[in-house]
């Protein structure tokens, strides 16, 4: 069960719903219920029955998610180096956010494309790494209180591929990769050409001054990756705020817990149900749009280089027990309790209720 998911079911959708927030909502209130069908199952052990709908796997589902979380962090710790790793997070001024609200859809690629270009300059220049990065981005829109706060994390392997792909330029120490005000500087010069090329309506509608003064981009070392590629999971998948956060909900106001960033001690906030629903919906992306995106050698279009990278640093291969997977929880039989479900059938979609007899 899930309070958020039962309550965002429980509203009624606003007039001023996006396409892309009104299928999110649809998928939510259709997401493990007699719509979407399911599966009947049979105790092996003790010959009981049971059933189970299917999930939605919508992005901003509050029940979805987990499992292809847990599939992405596992990749990707498979795939990293022997380097050290760095957090790399590219932020937007504050007087950019309503073009960003505006036009969701080119703003969230222009910065990727252009932080993730960023880095490349950065990186290629002489008398720095000298050559060509690959990194994983992941999107993140929201603030701990749900506001509107767009930004990219990158978890980044610290040296770069030289042009001729023969050397391997390691980053000068384990907690520094490259020169952060560097970075955001050319950051902003890039966001500022491609907005006033691609965008000059919203261009021109951005502060003047916002382009003269310092943006902020911050880097800091992450070890071997494991607790980057971590961080990163937890906006893979997964929604805007958890079940847990949720103290109260009803049709009035919602009640929920967030950390203060200055502080870092755990407080509560309370809204209107509407502003609840305004904050929540505003984090649904845009259809189509990929939340996770991978650039340099890592593209999945750079098999070659990345061959090359790993033959540089001789990856090591390692050979470990294979462990037994864990049991799924919806194999569990709900009269003896032990995990020797097997699926006999399906449930139809639109069924009204189970089938006689499975309970």
């Amino acid at each position: 069960m899930s309070r958020l998911a039962d309550w965002l079911t429980s509203q009624t959708v606003p007039p001023w719903a996006s396409p892309a927030q009104r299928r999110a909502l649809g998928a939510i209130a259709r997401c493990r219920t007699p719509a979407l069908g399911g599966h009947v199952y049979r105790c092996t052990d003790c010959a009981g029955s049971d059933f189970s709908y299917h999930s939605c796997h919508h992005r901003a589902c509050p029940r979805c998610g987990g499992a292809g979380t847990a599939a992405w962090t596992q990749q990707q710790t498979e795939r990293l180096l022997p380097v050290p790793y760095f957090l790399v997070t590219f932020t937007v001024p504050e007087e950019l956010r309503g073009a960003f609200q505006a036009q969701p859809e080119l703003m969230h690629d222009l910065l990727f494309t252009e932080s993730a270009a960023t880095l490349q300059q950065v990186a290629a220049e002489p008398r720095l790494l000298g050559g060509e990065l690959g990194f994983v981005g992941v999107l993140h829109t929201w603030g701990r209180q749900l506001q509107h706060h767009p930004h990219v994390h990158y978890v980044v392997p610290g040296g770069g591929l030289s042009a001729d792909r023969k050397k391997w330029g390691a980053a000068r120490q384990a907690d520094w990769l490259l020169p952060v005000k560097r970075l955001a500087a050319v950051f902003r010069g890039r966001m500022e050409a491609v907005l006033r090329a691609s965008a000059p309506a919203l261009h021109a509608a951005v502060p003047a001054g916002m382009w003269q003064r310092p943006w902020v981009v911050h880097c800091q070392p992450a070890g071997s990756g494991t607790n980057g590629v971590k961080y990163l999971a937890r906006y893979v998948g997964r929604t805007a705020i958890s079940d847990e956060r949720i103290v109260s909900a009803d049709d009035d106001e919602v009640t929920f817990r967030y950390t203060d960033s200055a502080t870092q001690q755990r407080k509560v906030c309370t809204v209107s149900a509407a502003e609840f629903m305004r904050r929540y919906l505003q984090h649904v992306p845009p259809r189509g749009q990929h939340r996770v995106r991978y650039f340099g050698w890592l593209h999945p279009a750079a098999i070659k280089r990345r061959r090359i990278v790993e033959t540089l640093l001789a990856k090591p291969i390692l050979v470990t027990a294979v462990e037994p997977p864990l049991p799924q929880w919806h194999l569990r039989c709900p009269h003896c309790e032990r995990f020797t479900l097997v699926c006999v059938g399906t449930l139809p979609k639109q069924a009204r209720a189970p089938p006689v007899g499975v309970r």
